[in-house]
């Protein structure tokens, strides 16, 4: 008899553990956060090309066979060095042929203007008339007029015969050639593409609903595609303030850092970050749940229960999203395991090495 009550007692107390054991083991683990109110940091990515600030396709001023070429593609020059040579023997002739013309003038001036000083001085001794004094003021005149149209025409000369020469006009690189040796070239043919590889500009386009986030502006760099993990500090050189078609506005970032991994045509993104002043709650991004019918809601944990929280969700920022109502800071939510609870759920807080505080 005794040993039935004992076994009696014994299958009591194995159900009564084995109750709680299962009590235990509905309760879900999960990792908590506590809400923080701070300022709201947003951020922005948007894709560009990188464009200099010079680029020129370089053409020649006069026409003449080419006689020589001083640059490849691919050549750096800086600002007045000699890239092209043309034929510039008939234009020496003309420009000699100019200044020989300047020096008759001239000779002709001076002769003209003897005659009329000794003329002035046989004026006074009564042995001319006034009327020839006259005539050879008109002279001096006339001669002054031809040194001047002489002078005129052979700077014109000058000018003509430096053409026959083209030099760079920015410092840069030759990216195209489009002349060789002995090609007759007329007036305005191109001869050299030449872009600058200093004051690099990154172009994007600004949507329109992102304008007013511009007075926020905390810091903006550019990632270069081709070295995704570089960033480079970089300010807003101009913002043209006229829409396009899609409603977008150019932006131009420039930056003062020297790098080799902005060059002239490649792809980077522009990352700005806008520092809001408005102060609020921010939801951490692993908490939010989306619910079928569009709205967002997070789980909070109170007293080791679930309770699910409907939210009304900002603008995205870097620590997560701004929470305009439903939350207060303090509270504990819910970022790893709430997407197997459910209202009143039982929860265990593992936020350290998995244990239970």
């Amino acid at each position: 008899m005794l040993n039935l009550q004992r076994l009696f007692y014994l299958c009591v107390v194995t159900c009564l553990c084995s109750s709680q054991l299962n009590a235990k083991s509905t309760d879900v683990r999960v990792v908590t956060q506590a809400l923080k109110s701070t300022a709201l940091v947003t951020e922005l990515v948007l894709s560009g090309t990188v464009r200099p600030l010079h680029s020129a396709e370089l053409s020649v001023a006069t026409e003449a066979l080419v006689s020589a070429l001083h640059v490849e593609v691919g050549s750096k020059v800086k600002q007045g060095d000699l890239l092209l040579e043309l034929d510039a023997e008939l234009a020496k002739q003309l420009h000699i042929g100019a200044l020989a013309q300047v020096s008759a003038a001239e000779v002709t001036l001076k002769e003209a203007q003897r005659v009329l000083d000794e003329g002035l001085r046989l004026l006074q001794q009564k042995h001319v008339t006034q009327s020839e004094i006259s005539l050879r003021q008109s002279n001096v005149t006339i001669a002054k007029a031809q040194l001047e149209q002489t002078t005129s025409a052979a700077r014109i000369a000058k000018k003509q015969l430096d053409y026959h020469r083209l030099y760079a006009p920015f410092d840069g690189v030759i990216s195209a050639r489009w002349t060789d040796l002995g090609q007759w070239l007329s007036v305005g043919d191109q001869a050299f593409t030449l872009v600058s590889l200093d004051n690099l500009r990154l172009d994007v386009r600004l949507p329109q609903e992102q304008l007013a986030n511009i007075d926020h502006l905390q810091s903006v760099t550019i990632q270069p595609d081709s070295h995704p993990k570089l960033s480079i500090a970089a300010s807003i050189d101009t913002l043209v303030p006229v829409g396009d078609a899609s409603r977008s506005f150019l932006l131009r970032l420039s930056s003062n850092q020297k790098t080799s991994a902005l060059l002239p045509g490649t792809s980077a993104n522009g990352l700005f970050k806008f520092a809001h002043s408005k102060v609020a709650v921010v939801l951490p991004r692993d908490a939010l749940l989306r619910n079928a019918d569009g709205n967002y809601t997070v789980f909070i944990v109170e007293d080791g229960i679930a309770k699910r929280r409907k939210v009304t969700l900002g603008p995205a920022g870097q620590d997560g999203y701004l929470v305009e109502e439903g939350l207060q800071p303090g509270e504990q939510v819910v970022i790893r395991g709430n997407e197997l609870l459910s209202e009143g759920s039982p929860v265990i807080i593992t936020n350290r090495s998995g244990l239970a505080p």
